[in-house]
């Protein structure tokens, strides 16, 4: 039985990873909704997960799955470019986008969380509870950071070594820079009774969505050419 190469089977990752990554966010953009201006943004996107039936249970595995696949395309992409030159940014670059990712298998562990602590406490005692919604903004803020912050590196890194199509990416590496400060604006200036002060920060993750699609699927398909 012939083997695959790993360069193959990173790009397959990579690919994969992205699709996985892109159903939940579709079908969150389809079912979900936004928060009314003054009331507490928390509570609202809590009660969005508990709403959300065995579309909430599904999203976490889709999403954790997606995140593994992903890290280790970007692990094999490293290897396989630090075998022909040492790269130190794209080397920076894969070990905080790796970091960043792994914030992200936390958030997505936290649905579960709040979840099923609404059907051990109940609706009244688990209110104030499913606030603990702060703590997956919290986490996706900081490592959301360092994830594109990471993937900037990544892009830049490539974009001088001329690697993968060159207009996807230059714009995932201006992009990326772009949510780095979207990222700090919204820790400094985010208001929990104003969902103006959040929309920001949401929809350059929607775009980002979108972009690190693109992105992945260019690198994907050159990695399994290798």
């Amino acid at each position: 039985m012939k083997t695959m190469s790993l360069n193959k089977v990173g790009g397959i990752s990579l690919c994969v990873g992205a699709v996985l990554l892109t159903i939940p966010f579709i079908l969150q953009i389809t079912f979900g909704g936004t928060p009314e201006e003054g009331t507490l943004i928390w509570r609202y996107f809590s009660e969005e997960i508990l709403s959300g039936g065995n579309l909430s249970l599904l999203y976490p595995l889709l999403s954790i799955l997606g995140i593994s696949l992903s890290i280790f395309g970007l692990y094999t992409l490293n290897g396989s470019l630090q075998s022909e030159k040492s790269d130190g940014l794209l080397g920076l670059g894969t070990v905080l986008t790796i970091l960043g990712s792994i914030g992200f298998m936390f958030v997505w562990s936290l649905d579960y969380h709040i979840l099923w602590g609404q059907s051990v406490v109940g609706n009244t005692e688990w209110t104030d509870a499913a606030l603990g919604m702060t703590m997956e903004i919290g986490i996706v803020l900081l490592f959301g950071s360092l994830n594109w912050a990471g993937i900037q590196c990544v892009a830049s890194a490539l974009s001088l070594r001329n690697f993968g199509n060159g207009a996807v990416i230059k714009i995932t590496s201006v992009f990326a820079g772009l949510q780095v400060v979207n990222h700090i604006y919204t820790i400094f200036n985010l208001d929990p009774m104003s969902a103006n002060s959040i929309m920001p920060f949401f929809i350059g993750m929607s775009v980002g969505q979108v972009v690190i699609f693109v992105f992945n699927i260019s690198l994907g398909l050159q990695l399994m050419k290798r």
